[in-house]
Order: C-alpha cells, then structure tokens, then sequence
C-alpha cells in the first residue's frame, strides 16, 4: 500500500469530495493528476458489496481509518442520544412520545402519500384518533409497528424480522404473502435491453437472490460499523423494492432493527432513517455522485450529517423537557411567600367524605362547588334525584325516542364502580391538547357539536366514570339534553354506556376497543 499524499487524505477523510468540488476548491480546471492521486487512495480502501446495481456493478463504500473513527464518533452520539430517549421515555412518557415520533411519523405518511394532518397525528400518538379514513391506514399501521418493536428485545435483522415486520405494517393477523412476484409496471421489461440501465425496482425474479445478498451480509459482515450497515441496508432495500407495497416503511423498519440490535437499544426505533429515504435527499447531489459511481460513502456522509442535526434538534427539546420537570425545585421561598404557599397547601387538603361520595365517578369543578356549598342536598335527596333521573330515563327512552334500535340493545351492568377515581396511568390532557382535542373532533366529527366535543376532551380519561347530570352541570343545559348528548357520545363510539344500580354512567374507550 502506497503512501497517500496529503491532497489524497484531504478529499478523502477530511472531505469526501466529488471531482468537481475538488476543481473548485483548487480554482483549477483540470486537476486529473490529483483526482488519480486520490482514487488510488480510496482503491486501497475499497470495501466491494455482495450486491449492487441492478444487472450493473456491484456498490462498494471506502474506509479509510480516518473515516472510521468519523463513524465510530457518530456512532457513540447515537447511542447517547437512544439512552437520554430511554430515560425520558420512563419518566415523562406521554411528552417525550410526541417529541420522539410526531416526526417519524410525518415523514413516514410523506413516504406513503398519506394526507393525514398534524391534529390527526397527535391525537394518534394520544390514543385519541378516531377516523375511518383508509389514507391515514399506513400512518396508524406505521405508529403501531414501531410501539411494538420499542417493546421488544432486538434481534437480528434477518428474513424473520421483515416477515414480522411486514405483517405488522399492513396490519394483517397473518401474512398472506411476502416478496412480491410480479413487477409494478412495464418498464423494467423496455430497460432490459439498455445497457447499465436506471432500473426504478428490481424484475420480481430478481429479488429473492438480491435480498439473500443483503440478509447475508448484514448477518455475516463484522468488519463494517453498524450505521453503514442500517443506511446500506435502508437504500437498498428500498432501490430493489422487494415487496408489493410499503416499501419505504419496510426499509427504514430495517435499518431500525439493524441499530437497535448492535446497541441493544430498542429505542432505535425512533431514529429518523425516514429522512434518508426522501425525495429531498434523493434527489441530493451527494446521493446522486453515489449512484452513478456506485460509491456510497458520498450518500453516506451526507446521511450522517441530516441524521445529525435532527438528533441535535430533538436532544434539544428532551433535554428542555427534562429542565421543565424540576424548575419548581430550583426557586427559594421568602418567608411571606412560604406563609402563602401553606395556605394553599391547607386549601387543596382533601376534605373528608361529603353526602355524594357514596358515587365513585369524577365531580367536575362546578359539582365540586355545589358538593362544598352550605346548602348541601341530603343523602336522602341525593337518592330521591338519582332514582329519579333512573325512572326519567326509562320513561324518556319509550316515549321521545320512540323505541330506536340502539335504546333497545342490552347495557352492561357493572356492579361496582371501585376503580372509577383510582389514579390513571394514562396522563390527563393539558389545557393545549383538550383544544386540540375539541378541533380534532370537530373536524373530524361532523356528528358532534361543540358543546359534546368540549365536554368530551374534558372528561375523556380511560377508567373513569362520567355521568348526564356531569353534562348537565357542564353545559348548562337541561337534563333531556345533557341524557340525549351523552348517549350520542357513546353512539359515537367515545363513551361504553354502563348502568349502576338504578343510573346510567358512561367510561371513555380507549382507542382499539
């Protein structure tokens, strides 16, 4: 092996420079004596792939020890970037979710051509999305496979994991086929007589030996890093397009798996391999240079530096999430504000048992003012208003309904309702999320007013129990109204409509049920 000369080393391990970039960094043009000088330096660092363009030359990468080191180093942010997600992940679930997939999953519905919105999106990722629009099917398919996998022990990224993987993201409960046999179109039949061809996908009879190429190196190859691993594997998976769809998602699932197993995060799941598979970064001039020398390491350091910089965002705002939850901690009290503070501590002590505690169901803040008030109803009352609002229903059910099939249909009898204000271990929405809430359920809803969709983004927390008088109180509305609005929730598929004893309660779906 030669000795390199320093412009060889320059635009090759300080920057991985295409021909023309080294013209214009030398203001020359012609520069063929030190373009020779560097090819020969990446020619003795050379590594050839098992596979490559299709009916073409086979891809290759260079690394040089130099370039190694630059991906070890990336490497290592990573993997400090998958452990402060994991962190965050147990302690501040829900907000960290969002933070980590609102993204991934974004870029994955621009990769499928999916029109799902921001609003339909975080309600996703807040178990609250409820929509039949076959478009966002992909999205929800996407965000159910990557839950799994977060949950999951890595393996190995092998035909096993894609069959897996395959089935969870087109939401089958078993998988009916696997590589596609039959080509998307015509145009690969007209290229087969091109030389070198541009080949969009690979011929069906193609794929089953290049994919067995790919597999095999990814479970044989200990020489080359994990991420060059997971972006090859990403890109060509994703040039061949083994399966009948998805494939996108597929390729950016492998490439997951790929990192997860090598650092035995899981959390590798919420790494951004979607960006590296856009059109965006298609059509770069470094994926370009890689394409058409089959030399990936132009594509792949320009993948580094994408990935780099939304690691650096997203760090960002999980390390501010972080700071949020201890800033109370950090302010020191004067003494008046101390005295202050105890008063409010004294204020928010729970009371003892009032006449309407015997009703385990959530009060809100006007029942808790009337519960608190000096005129408090008898327990004898209580009973009297609740058997009454039992003998208005039944009434109102055969008369002003006239007898509709879903009255007529048998309500679950619960017998206790012991759980129904036990903490929740789904996090109650914030004041930002209950009006995202009641837009997302106004646009996606047209069945429901506003009134309905507010009091539901209100009193949506899976477990609890929510009763007509609750939407009475709430709305300001009288009781055939409240009773008529709370039965259209659970029409609508919000509420399960339970009876306890001689009453009506009704405890939010969780999304799935």
């Amino acid at each position: 092996m030669s000795n390199p000369t320093p412009i060889a080393i320059r635009y090759t391990d300080e920057i991985y420079a295409t021909p023309a970039q080294v013209g214009k960094s030398l203001h020359m043009v012609v520069y063929d004596d030190f373009w020779k000088q560097i090819m020969v330096y990446r020619e003795e660092n050379k590594v050839v792939l098992p596979f490559g363009k299709i009916k073409g030359r086979p891809f290759y990468f260079t690394l040089t020890q130099p370039i190694r080191i630059k991906i070890q180093d990336f490497e290592r942010k990573i993997k400090d970037f998958l452990s402060l997600s994991r962190s965050m992940l147990l302690s501040k679930e829900k907000e960290t979710r969002i933070i980590l997939l609102s993204n991934i999953l974004k870029e994955g519905a621009i990769l499928e051509k999916s029109n799902i919105n921001d609003l339909s999106i975080k309600m996703l990722l807040n178990s609250l999305y409820k929509e039949s629009d076959n478009n966002h099917t992909p999205v929800v398919n996407y965000l159910s496979s990557i839950d799994y996998y977060l949950g999951q022990t890595p393996s190995a990224p092998n035909d096993d994991f894609l069959a897996g993987a395959y089935q969870r993201v087109l939401g089958q409960e078993e998988l009916m086929d696997f590589y596609r046999e039959k080509d998307f179109d015509k145009k690969v039949e007209h290229l087969a007589y091109i030389r070198d061809p541009d080949y969009p996908y690979a011929p069906h009879d193609l794929i089953e030996d290049s994919m067995e190429g790919l597999i095999g190196w990814l479970e044989s190859d200990e020489f080359t890093p994990a991420f060059v691993h997971a972006f090859i594997a990403a890109n060509y998976l994703f040039y061949i397009k083994p399966f009948d769809q998805r494939n996108s998602l597929m390729a950016a699932l492998l490439a997951k798996e790929v990192i997860a197993e090598n650092t035995g995060f899981s959390e590798a799941f919420v790494l951004p391999f979607e960006l590296l598979l856009k059109d965006s970064f298609k059509n770069s001039d470094a994926y370009k240079e890689s394409k058409a020398r089959c030399d990936m390491t132009y594509a792949l350091f320009e993948g580094m530096s994408v990935f780099s910089l939304y690691l650096d965002n997203v760090a960002e705002q999980l390390k501010n999430l972080r700071i949020s939850q201890y800033k109370g901690e950090y302010s020191i009290l004067g003494a008046e504000e101390e005295n202050i503070a105890d008063k409010i501590q004294q204020e928010k002590e729970p009371k003892g048992p009032t006449q309407l505690s015997f009703l385990n169901v959530e009060e809100t803040t006007k029942e808790k003012k009337e519960i608190a008030s000096p005129q408090e109803p008898s327990l004898q009352k209580n009973q009297e208003n609740l058997k009454r609002e039992s003998t208005y229903s039944s009434q109102s059910e055969d008369s002003k309904r006239g007898g509709l099939n879903e009255e007529k249909a048998e309500i679950p009898i619960v017998s206790s309702l012991a759980n129904g204000n036990s903490p929740s271990p789904k996090d109650p929405l914030s004041k930002s999320e209950i009006k995202d809430y009641i837009r997302y359920l106004l646009e996606t809803n047209p069945n429901l007013n506003k009134k309905q969709a507010t009091f539901l983004a209100n009193h949506c927390t899976p477990g609890r129990f929510y009763t007509i008088q609750q939407f009475k109180d709430f709305a300001s509305c009288v009781y055939e109204t409240a009773r008529t609005s709370m039965d259209k929730l659970a029409q609508e598929g919000y509420y399960e409509k339970l009876q306890f004893k001689n009453k009506f309660v009704y405890s939010p779906i969780k999304k799935g049920n």
